[in-house]
């Protein structure tokens, strides 16, 4: 069995921030260790909401788009910003706006945010240090009515007073961004994340509006109702847990992505995970690679295959049920983090009009980011929003 530091450094590399995974999924990734790591996870946040104190960061996460690489560069010295793909092999870093244009002219709306970024992110940036961040407005991005301000940089709308901080900020800078990671290291391709930064060193500069993704808790109120369905799931959930053996999770090995495409499925759909439900959606995915190849042989070859992992479900389907047990309880609890979470923000939100929650929350347990996401409203409405042609 794959232990969840190897496959969090063969899978997901969180060293450098690419993806972020919802804390029930851990059980998928990686058994029971990662039940271990969501459980906790989710007690730590608990327990800051309950007073109790611990290192676990809380911070909020934010819609933007896109997300930007950006800083001096540790070898050359250079001031570059780069999209997530600044730490791939082979790296489009962009020290100037001709860079841009080579790089990226494929993507107009891209080398708009990023020609912002390299025009503007200098003047409050760190003279050392690597960052990254959501870029959640440029100038023409930013409107205003009935004394509010607003901008739309992804799925969700984020208003705030005209006459805020935050709203005075919004309309006077050409560029806003929520700022999450930090990057430590000597070369580009082998530095270290630090999530959940801080902008203690960042300067002020009106050009730029700079957005802390530190959530406070002070003010935030967990209510004993909620204290109680918390405890419930996570109760639920440790003793699917307990009555899980080795094998169990041995059972959901190599079918980790398939099941987890289907939870999207679910929540695109609005409808609940179950074996079955899983067994329906895998054989379909599988019959759409059958019928996407034309030869006898290639043909045979898939509908093997196919008829060997429904076999394998089918075989082990009390083993699939059990995570899928352990998956539904984690994000009930979750669930309940989220709501009690987001009763308190520096914004309002909105979702085609309608009042939203936040996108969510990251929460980082020993320098590992967790996301806490109600996935129910949030994932849905970004899964099936209209995409800009």
């Amino acid at each position: 069995m794959t232990s969840f530091r190897n496959f969090l450094a063969e899978e997901l590399d969180e060293t450098k921030l690419k993806h972020l995974e919802h804390a029930e999924d851990h059980v998928i990734n990686a058994g029971h260790e990662g039940f271990s790591h969501a459980y906790h996870n989710l007690k730590d946040v608990h327990d800051k909401l309950t007073g109790k104190k611990n290192d676990t960061k809380v911070t909020m996460k934010y819609d933007g788009s896109p997300s930007v690489v950006f800083g001096r560069h540790p070898e050359t010295g250079r001031f570059f910003v780069a999209s997530k793909s600044a730490f791939n092999k082979n790296p489009k870093i962009n020290y100037t706006l001709e860079d841009i244009e080579r790089n990226h002219g494929h993507a107009p709306g891209l080398v708009s945010k990023l020609r912002a970024a390299l025009q503007h992110l200098p003047k409050v940036t760190p003279k050392k240090g690597v960052f990254q961040g959501d870029i959640m407005h440029t100038a023409e991005d930013v409107h205003e009515s009935d004394g509010r301000v607003h901008f739309t940089p992804n799925t969700i709308t984020y208003s705030a007073p005209k006459n805020s901080a935050h709203g005075k900020a919004a309309l006077n800078s050409k560029i806003g961004v929520a700022i999450h990671t930090k990057y430590n290291g000597k070369n580009l391709e082998d530095m270290q994340a630090e999530h959940g930064a801080q902008l203690n060193d960042f300067g002020l500069h009106k050009d730029v509006h700079l957005i802390s993704t530190e959530h406070h808790l002070d003010n935030i109120k967990f209510t004993p109702q909620n204290r109680e369905r918390f405890a419930k799931a996570m109760t639920a959930a440790a003793a699917h847990n307990k009555k899980a053996k080795p094998e169990t999770y041995e059972a959901i090995k190599g079918h980790e992505i398939p099941l987890k495409t289907y939870i999207n499925h679910t929540v695109r759909t609005g409808t609940k995970p179950s074996v079955e439900g899983f067994m329906n959606h895998y054989m379909k995915a599988h019959q759409k690679k059958i019928e996407g190849v034309k030869m006898a042989a290639s043909k045979a070859s898939k509908t093997a295959a196919m008829e060997s992992d429904i076999g394998h479900v089918q075989r082990n389907r009390a083993h699939f049920e059990n995570v899928l047990n352990q998956h539904k309880h984690l994000q009930k609890a979750k669930d309940i983090l989220a709501h009690t979470l987001s009763s308190s923000a520096e914004f309002d939100h909105s979702i085609n009009g309608k009042k939203s929650k936040p996108e969510g929350f990251v929460v980082v347990r020993h320098n590992r980011p967790t996301k806490i996401v109600d996935r129910a409203e949030f994932s849905a409405a970004n899964f099936n929003k209209v995409k800009a042609q």
